[in-house]
């Protein structure tokens, strides 16, 4: 594009701006009382005065910036420590170490000698995303390059990569080999790279940094709703399993939470596995069925399935067709032979005791008619269950406001669960919401606002407690 020009001291100028990007420092050159701009560089709204301009020159001199780029500094003069720490950054992270980085690692160097810094190093989040770089095959940058080439003669730089990368000196074959193709014009950062993409280094930055992709995650399994669960991978990667539950962590749903949890505490548990049978009391159609069919030998899902409330609502999770036609409400292909639905009351459970290794209810049996009716279902649930098999609830927790029948009390919870021959596999975390501050979804204004994990109806604010308990065995 043309060069623009713009107006001596005393006069502003507007530069209209194209599609192109706005220029950096170093392409506004000044050159007595006008600002130039390079035939290739565009800005936006540039008004400039006798003090804008002082600023400019402040910032960036009078110089023409360099045709070409500056030729690659020569080895610099520094003790044996300070090389050793040059080498490395440039080996290792493909950049030049500050003089703060320069000096500390010298300091550590003369503690605990050159394997500390290698292990510092090779133990940092910027090695783990270069070395990504290069098992890509992605080369590194001409500035990298030039780098590399300034660390000593050929010969010199093989023996310090093979120390470096590998831990050892190098054998007399592959020095050879490698010191010949970088005569015949190999880059080094092509031999680097060879060398990190090598087993041999794969097998050593495992044994140096065996959990380096291991980020610390939340692990609780008996606790209300946790938001926590959203930076875990592996639980993350069940609820994407489940398919119908957005993964989107601003979109978190306390039913989302609740099939995921279930499925992750089972998986923790050690309790999935192709022959464990599952029961699910108040169970609707929900999709955490339709996985589980998938992963355990059998399960069937009990409900009322009359016409009324849960009927006739939301996605009808009370609709009794499902009894007849599960394949109708599937999210995804299941194995068919795997799932059944029954109408039963789950204060009456129609199953001989010690029947299942697995018996669950999400978000149902507050619903049985208040805590005595919860606590037959308990009971109903204990009953079928194998000795030593696992029992999952969900249910209302409440958090503030004013009683509801259908919310449970903190009290009222532990009540719930305080049952002969049952224990808590871990204490509940009810303190969650201490921990966090927090949107409140009111269900009678919008029931589909997110994040869905503290809501209120009416008066009463509460959320999911989640709690796994083991039947003693006999």
């Amino acid at each position: 594009m043309p060069r623009a020009s713009v107006p001596a001291p005393n006069a502003a100028a507007d530069v209209t701006r194209t599609a192109r990007q706005p220029p950096t420092l170093s392409e506004i050159v000044s050159s007595n009382d006008t600002v130039r701009l390079k035939p290739d560089a565009t800005y936006v709204n540039v008004a400039v005065t006798p003090p804008t301009m002082g600023l400019l020159k402040r910032l960036i001199g009078d110089r023409e910036p360099p045709a070409t780029p500056p030729e690659p500094v020569p080895y610099p003069v520094m003790s044996a420590e300070a090389r050793g720490v040059h080498e490395a950054f440039w080996i290792l992270l493909g950049r030049q170490a500050s003089e703060i980085e320069l000096r500390d690692q010298i300091r550590e160097a003369d503690a605990g000698g050159e394997p500390a810094l290698l292990r510092r190093v090779i133990s940092s989040t910027e090695f783990r995303q270069a070395f990504a770089v290069w098992k890509e095959g992605r080369s590194r940058s001409d500035a990298g390059e030039a780098a590399l080439s300034a660390l000593g003669a050929d010969d010199r730089f093989v023996d310090r990569a093979y120390e470096l990368l590998l831990g050892r000196t190098a054998d007399p074959e592959g020095r050879q080999h490698y010191v010949a193709a970088l005569a015949a014009g190999e880059t080094r950062s092509s031999f680097v790279s060879t060398l990190i993409r090598s087993e041999e280094f794969a097998q050593r930055y495992r044994d140096l940094a065996p959990d380096e992709l291991f980020v610390p995650r939340d692990t609780q399994l008996c606790e209300l709703a946790n938001p926590a669960k959203w930076d875990n991978p592996e639980w993350m990667t069940l609820l994407r399993d489940l398919k119908v539950i957005t993964p989107d962590k601003a979109a978190m749903h306390r039913k989302g939470y609740e099939f995921t949890q279930l499925v992750y505490g089972l998986g923790r548990l050690g309790r999935l596995g192709p022959d464990a049978t599952v029961l699910s009391v108040g169970a609707g159609h929900e999709a955490v069925l339709y996985w589980l069919a998938n992963h355990v030998g059998a399960v069937i899902g009990t409900d009322m399935y009359e016409e009324g409330r849960w009927s006739s609502v939301g996605i009808r999770e009370g609709d009794a067709r499902v009894i007849a036609r599960p394949q109708d409400y599937a999210p995804f292909p299941y194995r068919e032979d795997r799932l059944m639905f029954l109408k039963m009351d789950g204060r009456h459970l129609g199953f001989r005791s010690h029947t299942f290794d697995i018996a669950y209810s999400l978000s149902s049996i507050e619903h049985f008619g208040g805590l005595t009716g919860a606590q037959a279902a308990v009971d109903e649930m204990v009953r079928v269950l194998k000795p030593g098999g696992i029992l999952v609830l969900a249910t209302e927790y409440m958090l503030g406001g004013t009683p509801h029948e259908e919310v449970f009390q903190p009290a009222d919870v532990h009540a719930l669960i305080n049952r002969p021959g049952l224990r808590l596999v871990q204490p509940i975390d009810e303190l969650v919401y201490r921990r966090y501050e927090y949107p409140v979804v009111d269900l009678y204004r919008n029931r589909f606002q997110a994040p869905h994990m503290v809501v209120q109806m009416g008066g009463t604010i509460f959320t999911t407690v989640m709690m796994f308990l083991e039947k003693a065995p006999i």
